[in-house]
């Protein structure tokens, strides 16, 4: 039996990185707790990278929401507090779009 190697994709990789500030949308939501709305694009085969700074606020947790989700996939590679003060996300869209993509944290001051 002969094996066949697997071809590689040629993942493209994007970064950014947003302050509280910076956010799209903010809501507070009592005790101190406050939600973070960033708005961006994803192209096609791409790995993207979104470090949320907090500055003086803590995140405690942060997703997304990328169009299409329920008829194309998206996979989060990694969701992880880099310190006290900030937080990662990375999604890879593995689609031949490009597509809009929001990420939420939420932060305690």
């Amino acid at each position: 039996m002969s094996m066949k190697p697997i071809k590689k994709t040629r993942a493209t990789y994007k970064k950014a990185v947003a302050t509280a500030k910076q956010a799209n949308r903010k809501t507070d939501l009592g005790n101190g707790f406050q939600r973070f709305f960033f708005n961006r694009t994803i192209t096609p085969n791409t790995y993207f990278t979104f470090t949320f700074n907090g500055g003086s606020l803590k995140p405690i947790s942060g997703g997304f929401f990328i169009a299409n989700q329920n008829s194309l996939p998206a996979y989060a590679t990694s969701f992880y507090n880099q310190s006290d003060f900030v937080y990662v996300i990375t999604v890879f869209n593995p689609t031949s779009f490009t597509r809009a993509i929001s990420f939420t944290f939420v932060a305690k001051q």
